[in-house]
Protein backbone atom coordinates (compact mmCIF):
# COMPACT_ATOMS: atom_id res chain seq x y z
CA UNK A 1 0.00 0.00 0.00
CA UNK A 2 2.83 2.30 0.72
CA UNK A 3 4.40 1.61 -2.52
CA UNK A 4 1.76 2.26 -4.29
CA UNK A 5 1.21 5.62 -2.61
CA UNK A 6 5.26 6.71 -3.49
CA UNK A 7 4.13 5.53 -7.36
CA UNK A 8 1.21 7.98 -6.85
CA UNK A 9 2.93 11.22 -5.48
CA UNK A 10 5.57 10.58 -8.18
CA UNK A 11 2.49 11.22 -10.81
CA UNK A 12 1.29 13.89 -8.82
CA UNK A 13 5.03 15.99 -8.89
CA UNK A 14 5.03 14.94 -12.67
CA UNK A 15 1.82 16.28 -13.64
CA UNK A 16 2.54 19.44 -11.61
CA UNK A 17 6.27 19.79 -13.47
CA UNK A 18 4.48 18.90 -16.93
CA UNK A 19 2.06 22.24 -16.10
CA UNK A 20 5.15 24.80 -15.24
CA UNK A 21 7.30 22.96 -18.40
CA UNK A 22 4.39 23.53 -21.08
CA UNK A 23 5.49 25.29 -23.67
CA UNK A 24 2.01 26.70 -25.97
CA UNK A 25 -0.15 28.24 -23.24
CA UNK A 26 -3.27 28.05 -25.31
CA UNK A 27 -2.41 24.49 -25.98
CA UNK A 28 -4.44 21.91 -23.63
CA UNK A 29 -1.61 19.89 -21.18
CA UNK A 30 -1.93 16.10 -21.01
CA UNK A 31 -1.40 16.56 -17.30
CA UNK A 32 -4.05 19.09 -15.10
CA UNK A 33 -4.01 19.40 -11.27
CA UNK A 34 -7.41 18.64 -9.85
CA UNK A 35 -8.95 18.76 -6.54
CA UNK A 36 -12.34 17.43 -5.22
CA UNK A 37 -13.80 18.19 -2.34
CA UNK A 38 -17.00 16.13 -1.19
CA UNK A 39 -19.52 15.63 2.10
CA UNK A 40 -21.87 12.67 1.55
CA UNK A 41 -23.90 9.94 4.26
CA UNK A 42 -23.40 5.90 3.84
CA UNK A 43 -25.73 3.77 5.18
CA UNK A 44 -24.75 0.15 6.44
CA UNK A 45 -26.49 -3.00 5.23
CA UNK A 46 -25.83 -6.99 5.68
CA UNK A 47 -24.89 -8.28 8.75
CA UNK A 48 -21.55 -9.55 10.51
CA UNK A 49 -20.85 -12.28 13.06
CA UNK A 50 -19.88 -11.63 16.84
CA UNK A 51 -19.66 -13.77 19.52
CA UNK A 52 -19.73 -17.74 19.54
CA UNK A 53 -21.51 -18.79 22.56
CA UNK A 54 -21.44 -22.75 23.20
CA UNK A 55 -22.19 -23.15 18.98
CA UNK A 56 -24.60 -20.71 18.50
CA UNK A 57 -22.99 -17.54 16.44
CA UNK A 58 -24.62 -14.23 17.04
CA UNK A 59 -25.49 -12.07 14.07
CA UNK A 60 -25.39 -8.87 14.78
CA UNK A 61 -27.07 -6.07 11.80
CA UNK A 62 -24.98 -3.47 10.12
CA UNK A 63 -27.38 -0.22 11.46
CA UNK A 64 -23.90 2.27 10.94
CA UNK A 65 -24.94 5.32 9.47
CA UNK A 66 -21.85 7.14 8.39
CA UNK A 67 -21.25 10.96 8.31
CA UNK A 68 -18.02 11.92 6.01
CA UNK A 69 -16.35 14.73 4.06
CA UNK A 70 -12.72 14.10 2.16
CA UNK A 71 -10.74 15.88 -0.04
CA UNK A 72 -9.01 14.33 -3.06
CA UNK A 73 -5.70 15.93 -4.95
CA UNK A 74 -4.51 14.34 -8.12
CA UNK A 75 -3.53 14.91 -11.75
CA UNK A 76 -5.96 14.34 -14.58
CA UNK A 77 -4.67 12.50 -17.58
CA UNK A 78 -5.48 13.93 -21.16
CA UNK A 79 -8.69 15.04 -19.43
CA UNK A 80 -10.72 12.33 -19.31
CA UNK A 81 -9.04 10.21 -16.68
CA UNK A 82 -7.89 11.20 -12.92
CA UNK A 83 -5.75 9.75 -10.17
CA UNK A 84 -5.05 10.75 -6.84
CA UNK A 85 -4.45 10.38 -3.30
CA UNK A 86 -7.20 11.28 -0.75
CA UNK A 87 -7.92 12.08 2.79
CA UNK A 88 -11.24 12.01 4.68
CA UNK A 89 -12.65 12.40 7.68
CA UNK A 90 -15.65 10.04 9.02
CA UNK A 91 -18.29 10.06 11.97
CA UNK A 92 -19.75 6.75 13.42
CA UNK A 93 -21.61 5.42 16.41
CA UNK A 94 -19.14 5.70 19.00
CA UNK A 95 -16.07 5.93 16.61
CA UNK A 96 -14.37 8.03 14.12
CA UNK A 97 -11.90 7.43 11.30
CA UNK A 98 -9.68 8.86 9.17
CA UNK A 99 -9.37 7.24 5.40
CA UNK A 100 -6.32 6.98 3.55
CA UNK A 101 -6.57 6.08 -0.13
CA UNK A 102 -5.58 5.86 -3.69
CA UNK A 103 -8.31 7.30 -5.96
CA UNK A 104 -9.05 6.79 -9.90
CA UNK A 105 -11.66 7.98 -11.91
CA UNK A 106 -12.78 7.83 -15.53
CA UNK A 107 -15.69 10.02 -17.14
CA UNK A 108 -17.42 8.50 -19.90
CA UNK A 109 -17.46 11.71 -22.06
CA UNK A 110 -14.73 14.48 -23.00
CA UNK A 111 -17.14 17.39 -21.89
CA UNK A 112 -17.56 19.68 -19.51
CA UNK A 113 -20.94 17.35 -18.29
CA UNK A 114 -20.40 14.13 -18.08
CA UNK A 115 -21.09 10.65 -16.11
CA UNK A 116 -17.94 8.96 -14.70
CA UNK A 117 -17.44 6.53 -12.58
CA UNK A 118 -14.36 5.62 -9.92
CA UNK A 119 -12.53 3.45 -7.34
CA UNK A 120 -10.84 3.79 -4.11
CA UNK A 121 -8.39 1.76 -2.34
CA UNK A 122 -6.49 2.53 1.36
CA UNK A 123 -6.71 2.25 5.13
CA UNK A 124 -9.19 3.75 7.41
CA UNK A 125 -7.44 4.53 10.76
CA UNK A 126 -8.88 5.14 13.69
CA UNK A 127 -11.05 3.71 16.33
CA UNK A 128 -14.83 2.62 17.16
CA UNK A 129 -15.99 1.95 20.81
CA UNK A 130 -17.66 -1.33 21.84
CA UNK A 131 -21.13 -1.47 22.38
CA UNK A 132 -23.57 -4.18 24.07
CA UNK A 133 -23.41 -6.32 20.23
CA UNK A 134 -20.12 -6.00 19.67
CA UNK A 135 -16.37 -5.36 20.91
CA UNK A 136 -14.21 -2.62 19.93
CA UNK A 137 -12.24 -1.95 16.59
CA UNK A 138 -9.41 -0.44 14.90
CA UNK A 139 -9.60 0.51 11.06
CA UNK A 140 -8.68 -1.78 7.93
CA UNK A 141 -8.67 -1.97 4.47
CA UNK A 142 -11.53 -0.09 2.45
CA UNK A 143 -12.65 -0.44 -1.00
CA UNK A 144 -15.20 1.98 -2.71
CA UNK A 145 -16.83 1.77 -6.01
CA UNK A 146 -19.04 4.69 -7.28
CA UNK A 147 -20.62 6.41 -10.54
CA UNK A 148 -22.48 10.01 -11.16
CA UNK A 149 -22.69 12.84 -13.05
CA UNK A 150 -20.78 16.33 -13.00
CA UNK A 151 -21.41 19.70 -14.88
CA UNK A 152 -19.78 22.80 -15.31
CA UNK A 153 -20.76 25.10 -12.93
CA UNK A 154 -17.37 27.50 -13.55
CA UNK A 155 -14.67 28.33 -15.77
CA UNK A 156 -12.53 25.87 -13.25
CA UNK A 157 -15.08 24.02 -11.13
CA UNK A 158 -17.56 21.29 -11.66
CA UNK A 159 -20.56 20.48 -9.43
CA UNK A 160 -20.58 16.51 -8.77
CA UNK A 161 -23.55 14.36 -7.51
CA UNK A 162 -22.55 10.36 -7.32
CA UNK A 163 -24.08 7.12 -5.56
CA UNK A 164 -21.63 4.29 -4.15
CA UNK A 165 -21.06 1.38 -2.43
CA UNK A 166 -18.02 1.20 0.24
CA UNK A 167 -16.86 -2.69 2.04
CA UNK A 168 -14.83 -1.38 5.33
CA UNK A 169 -12.91 -3.82 6.92
CA UNK A 170 -12.58 -3.44 11.00
CA UNK A 171 -10.22 -5.05 12.76
CA UNK A 172 -11.91 -6.55 16.02
CA UNK A 173 -12.32 -9.48 18.32
CA UNK A 174 -15.14 -12.06 18.95
CA UNK A 175 -15.13 -14.55 21.68
CA UNK A 176 -16.32 -18.35 21.59
CA UNK A 177 -17.88 -19.46 24.84
CA UNK A 178 -17.40 -23.40 25.76
CA UNK A 179 -20.11 -23.53 28.71
CA UNK A 180 -21.92 -21.63 30.71
CA UNK A 181 -19.28 -20.53 32.89
CA UNK A 182 -19.36 -16.94 32.19
CA UNK A 183 -15.72 -16.82 32.30
CA UNK A 184 -14.33 -19.90 30.12
CA UNK A 185 -14.06 -17.89 26.83
CA UNK A 186 -11.33 -17.99 24.43
CA UNK A 187 -10.62 -14.32 22.04
CA UNK A 188 -10.23 -14.45 18.44
CA UNK A 189 -9.25 -11.38 16.39
CA UNK A 190 -10.54 -10.94 13.14
CA UNK A 191 -11.75 -8.51 10.32
CA UNK A 192 -15.05 -7.37 10.83
CA UNK A 193 -16.70 -6.85 7.15
CA UNK A 194 -19.63 -3.64 6.71
CA UNK A 195 -21.22 -2.82 4.07
CA UNK A 196 -22.75 0.57 2.86
CA UNK A 197 -24.59 2.16 0.10
CA UNK A 198 -24.55 6.02 0.02
CA UNK A 199 -24.72 9.19 -1.65
CA UNK A 200 -22.26 11.94 -1.81
CA UNK A 201 -22.11 15.49 -3.45
CA UNK A 202 -19.20 17.20 -4.14
CA UNK A 203 -16.82 20.26 -6.17
CA UNK A 204 -14.32 19.59 -8.96
CA UNK A 205 -12.06 22.21 -9.70
CA UNK A 206 -9.23 22.07 -12.37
Amino acid sequence: MYRLFRILFTLLISGLVNLVTAQDPAEKPAFQYFNKTEAGIGLGFGSFNADNIRGYIKKVKNDQIIISAQTINGIVISGRAGLGIGLGAEFWEKGMFYPVFAHFYYDLKLSDNTPFAYINLGEAFGKRDSTYYYESGKGGFLFCIGAGYKMKVGKRFQFEYEIFYRYQAIQSNYRTYYDTIPTHFTTTEYNVPYHFAGFKIGMLFR
